[in-house]
């Protein structure tokens, strides 16, 4: 009788169990799409001739593209501000959004040119058929990556200005000569006064 009981209790508790998994596993979920929800700025250092020491500049949309913000090559545009989100398509990829004015504020994707790799912001008709994602973070979780690599540089515009591009093949120094062409990280700089680190030990606990 009590090897029965014992019995029935084990099978009573399975449900419990499981909805507990399932509790988990719906929460992991969660905290991941709130991660991957935190806005962030991106930033990148380089040296803009080749000479100078490196200097931080500010990812920012102007004309369609992203340029680099350089104290020794100003742009005047609005700063990138973005966040992860699901591109609506069969793959699923993870996309890249982010607003590109105040007034009216407007949300636009992030997309590499699929000809010339440069990156550019659009609406989602403007990204067909060019390369959307998956965007994703580097294992540290500081650095933007897309397609799984870090394929970035900077490339001197004829203004003397600077945009971003993807580099895929590893050919565009030779592609775009004689324009410089600089091998770049694109830094994540989360905002709500988190860093990086902050989420992921969070996520592990």
């Amino acid at each position: 009788m009590a090897l029965a009981s014992l019995g029935l209790l084990t099978i009573g508790a399975i449900p419990t169990v499981i909805g507990v998994a399932e509790a988990i596993d719906a929460q992991k979920k969660q905290n991941a799409q709130a991660k991957e929800r935190i806005k962030f700025n991106l930033t990148a250092k380089f040296s803009h001739d080749g000479d100078s020491p490196p200097q931080t500049a500010y990812v920012v949309f102007k004309d369609n593209k992203l340029y680099l913000d350089h104290p020794a090559c100003p742009v005047a545009g609005y700063r990138f501000n973005g966040f992860y989100f699901g591109y609506p398509s069969p793959e699923e990829h993870q996309g890249l959004v982010a607003p590109i004015a105040d007034d009216p504020p407007m949300l636009n994707w992030i997309y590499a040119d699929k000809d010339t790799g440069a990156l550019h912001h659009g609406s989602r008709k403007e990204t067909i058929d060019h390369v959307i994602g998956p965007w994703s973070w580097t294992d540290d979780e500081e650095f933007l990556i897309l397609e799984g690599e870090q394929y970035f540089v900077a490339v001197e515009e004829e203004d003397g200005t600077w945009c971003v591009y993807y580099d895929k093949n590893g050919d565009l120094d030779e592609v775009l000569a004689p324009r410089e062409v600089v091998d770049i990280e694109l830094h994540r700089e989360l905002q709500l006064g988190v860093s990086s680190r902050m989420t992921k030990d969070s996520d592990e606990k």
